[in-house]
């Protein structure tokens, strides 16, 4: 397939609703108009206008829509979008930004090659050096961009069910200088996020990697100009269009961070579950009872010893953790759901699971098959519910005043305590 031909494939979902989208993340349609709510900024995207669109009233229903939100708005426009609609932004107050070469490459044959343990040079799996996550984190965000995708915000979306994150990286003397970072979706093709360094080899390595592994045979997308532009291009990729950027402020205030988001294993999920095991002791069994080492204070609740009917014994417990964490946390604290040896997200209780905003992520308090978990980052309190003892354990002093009476109205009394 020509470059022409796979841009026209993707050019032809552009404006699709997304069958998949990032935890935290609100899509809304308005007409040919696709808007992503991230909280922190927003974004809008549509296939080719049909002629004849008001642009300027399809262009202040979405500055409206994210006024309200106080979300910042990017508005990517390509070479083929009716050209009128660069002037209607400008005319509504957006300001002109980036403009990039859209780059596409076809994947590669064959296996890549191999990375070896514990390597010290060369570009490698992020998964090979694990204990360089913080170090990776580190140059990644600090690096200047803008990129494509920033790596703060590939992380935090994480991937879908059939999509893939690659991170490369670049050792010198076992110490990560340069990062490269790739990402699927539901498109049929691989996007790359953003690479740290132009250096030649370190654009052909990463990129040829990405084109070997490439999730069903999908091509990469790049967006890119200036020295890196070249650098893909003699790397195999082709040139299919450009893309412009706008960009546009509402006056309130955007809120700091997403309300809800996926935890990443190598930079939340994995210290968080280390952090765990080691402050409870945390011994995850079939048959060893407590798996925890209960703190002080806490109580321990059977979930089925109150022998009677609970039409929707998980929502009801839902429901009462949740107004226990809203009144036992602090003003944007973050509470953290885990899911033994799963993915874990993170969530701030005022701003999900109400209208207009993200469901709360995860599957809840009830321990269906596997640990649940919900805690404070620095675990002062937090819910553990365990799924062959089929108990649920609340420790910390606010949260315990806030749920115990509910809890024990719905469960009976405790059936272990510790002050």
């Amino acid at each position: 397939m020509g470059v022409d031909e796979q841009w026209a494939q993707w050019n032809g979902r552009r404006g699709c609703v997304p069958a998949w989208h990032p935890v935290g993340v609100v899509v809304e349609v308005d007409g040919p108009v696709v808007r992503r709510h991230y909280g922190t900024h927003g974004t809008v995207e549509h296939a080719p206008l049909a002629q004849g669109t008001d642009l300027g009233v399809l262009v202040s229903r979405q500055q409206e829509a994210f006024a309200k939100r106080g979300e910042p708005v990017e508005w990517k426009v390509y070479a083929h979008d009716s050209t009128d609609l660069g002037p209607a932004l400008m005319a509504a107050g957006f300001t002109a930004g980036w403009e990039r070469s859209v780059l596409i490459a076809s994947t590669l044959p064959g296996v890549g090659r191999e990375d070896v343990p514990e390597p010290r040079e060369g570009v490698h799996d992020l998964y090979r050096v694990r204990g360089q996550a913080a170090r990776t984190w580190a140059v990644a965000v600090g690096s200047p961009g803008p990129h494509a995708t920033p790596y703060a915000e590939m992380i935090a979306d994480g991937s879908s069910d059939e999509g893939d994150v690659m991170i490369e990286v670049l050792l010198e003397d076992g110490v990560v200088t340069a990062v490269g970072w790739a990402h699927g979706d539901e498109q049929p093709f691989t996007l790359v996020g953003g690479l740290t360094s132009d250096d030649e080899d370190f654009v052909r390595t990463c990129t040829d990697r990405w084109r070997h592994q490439s999730r069903l045979g999908c091509p990469l997308l790049a967006e890119a100009h200036g020295s890196l532009r070249e650098r893909l291009l003699e790397a195999g990729f082709r040139e299919a269009t450009t893309v412009r950027s706008y960009h546009w402020n509402p006056p309130l205030t955007p809120e700091p961070n997403r309300p809800a988001q996926f935890l990443d294993w190598l930079h939340d999920d994995g210290p968080l579950w280390d952090r765990f095991y080691a402050d409870f002791d945390f011994k995850p069994s079939t048959t060893h009872r407590p798996a925890i080492t209960e703190p002080s204070p806490s109580a321990v609740w059977d979930l089925h010893s109150h022998h009677r009917l609970v039409p929707d014994l998980p929502a009801e417990l839902d429901a009462i953790v949740r107004r226990g964490l809203l009144t036992a946390t602090e003003p944007g604290e973050f509470v953290y759901w885990l899911d033994w040896q799963h993915d874990g997200y993170r969530y701030d209780p005022r701003r999900v699971g109400i209208p207009g905003r993200p469901p709360i992520p995860g599957l809840g308090t009830y321990p269906d098959g596997d640990y649940h978990l919900h805690l404070t980052h620095d675990m002062r309190l937090g819910t553990f519910g365990h799924p062959w003892e089929q108990t649920l354990t609340v420790w910390g002093t606010p949260l315990l005043s806030a749920v115990e009476a509910e809890l024990t109205d719905l469960l009976g009394d405790p059936v272990r305590c510790r002050d």
